[in-house]
């Protein structure tokens, strides 16, 4: 299932990156129906939604592979400060499990408000709802490893405790964060296309599967394709994460 997933993946990048492009506006060919020469059709400004709905895909995984290294980044150095015994651990942990109370489409939907649109400020404001989760992860499995022989012996031969978390006690603990990364991914392809569904996300000058399926609502049933591809490539990325996510925890829990 895993290599299924990934294959997934890899041909919608490849299918981002050799197709994926704005569209040249044409208004003469506004909504024409799939064809030879337009293989998904065109949009309300005659735009090529091939083209697009590969873009939309390319900058859908961009900022969700961006959401991913900084909330996992961010996770991982939060969950090293936890072990250092004069930091405010007890603190921040009480504070992240409450911002677990404010569902993380609602904070990055607040956060890329302010921020206003942009590629990194949007995987930013989306990677923020997150980052306590990952940290919190990293933390317990970090808490239950901290106290085994093989520690103890880095410690006795005079390791420093960097040395010990980012040596010793961190590769045992991203397996673990990969199953939450993959979460994390699929969680901001969703807050990417609903923040640009509804016109807090990208510029509108990129393209975005969650602009191209606002733009279809008034014409939903005269022009369906609308809906159908930009709609099928969000299935796809779904599908594929799932199986990913599936494949890794089967494994976790039959280790």
């Amino acid at each position: 299932m895993k290599q299924a997933g990934f294959a997934i993946i890899a041909l919608l990048i490849a299918f981002a990156i050799l197709f994926g492009g704005g569209g040249n506006v044409d208004t003469s060919h506004r909504l024409e129906a799939p064809s030879s020469e337009a293989f998904f059709g065109t949009d309300t400004l005659g735009r090529d939604l091939f083209a697009r709905v590969a873009g939309g895909v390319g900058m859908s995984v961009a900022v969700a592979a961006v959401s991913v290294a900084f909330s996992f980044t961010a996770g991982v150095v939060l969950s090293y400060l936890y072990t250092l015994q004069h930091f405010p651990r007890e603190i921040l942990l009480s504070v992240s499990d409450s911002l677990k109370a404010v569902p993380s489409i609602v904070m990055a939907l607040f956060l890329a408000s302010l921020s206003g649109p942009g590629v990194m400020k949007l995987a930013i404001a989306i990677s923020l709802g997150h980052i306590a989760d990952i940290s919190r992860t990293a933390y317990s499995r970090t808490a239950s490893i901290i106290g085994e022989a093989f520690i103890e012996s880095e410690r006795a031969i005079g390791a420093r405790h960097s040395r010990i978390f980012f040596s010793a006690v961190l590769p045992h603990v991203i397996p673990y964060l990969a199953l939450q990364c993959v979460s994390v991914f699929l969680s901001s392809v969703i807050a990417e296309s609903t923040l640009s569904y509804l016109g807090c996300g990208l510029p509108v000058s990129l393209p975005s599967l969650g602009s191209i399926l606002a733009e279809a609502r008034p014409v939903l049933l005269s022009a369906p394709w609308m809906i159908i591809f930009p709609g099928g490539a969000l299935l796809l990325i779904g599908t594929a994460l799932e199986l990913i996510a599936l494949s890794f925890s089967e494994s976790h829990t039959s280790s």
